[in-house]
């Protein structure tokens, strides 16, 4: 009994597995199709969201957090620049340093962004029955619990 106990268990894991990751993905793609236009390529959407969320950084700094080879990152930033939405400035603390800065023109890109995401998952959440969205309040809490484990 013992046996197929673990051989139910381990296949209802793996199938809640294989579901949570293609809901995941689905999510995602779907809220990536919300972003202001095509004003950026999401690539160039995140460095810039960093910028605008934590500060000013180095192309090394930003290169490690996006998980990119620093020439990929320096297209990146060489494209933001070019549109306006980041600056290059001299490291205060290391004048062989270049920090980069998002512009006022990159914070509204992002904060729009943000508002459009926000209008269309409330818009979502609206339409939930009280069932729904109750399920949806308690899966939250967990999805948290597994991202900080």
């Amino acid at each position: 009994m013992t046996i197929s106990r673990d051989v139910t268990t381990t296949s209802m894991i793996e199938e809640l597995d294989a579901e949570l990751s293609s809901a995941m993905s689905r999510l995602v793609r779907r809220v990536r199709a919300e972003k202001t236009g095509d004003q950026i390529s999401e690539s160039h959407r995140t460095a810039l969201a960093l910028l605008v969320r934590e500060g000013p950084r180095t192309l090394g700094e930003l290169s490690e957090h996006e998980c990119v080879k620093p020439p990929s990152m320096n297209q990146t930033v060489n494209a933001l620049v070019e549109s306006g939405y980041v600056e290059r400035r001299d490291d205060p603390d290391d004048g062989r340093k270049v920090i980069l800065v998002a512009t006022p023109s990159g914070q509204a890109v992002i904060e729009e962004t943000r508002r459009l995401l926000h209008v269309w998952l409330q818009a979502q959440l609206v339409a939930l029955s009280s069932e729904d969205y109750a399920t949806l309040s308690s899966a939250v809490a967990i999805i948290n619990r597994l991202a900080e484990s």
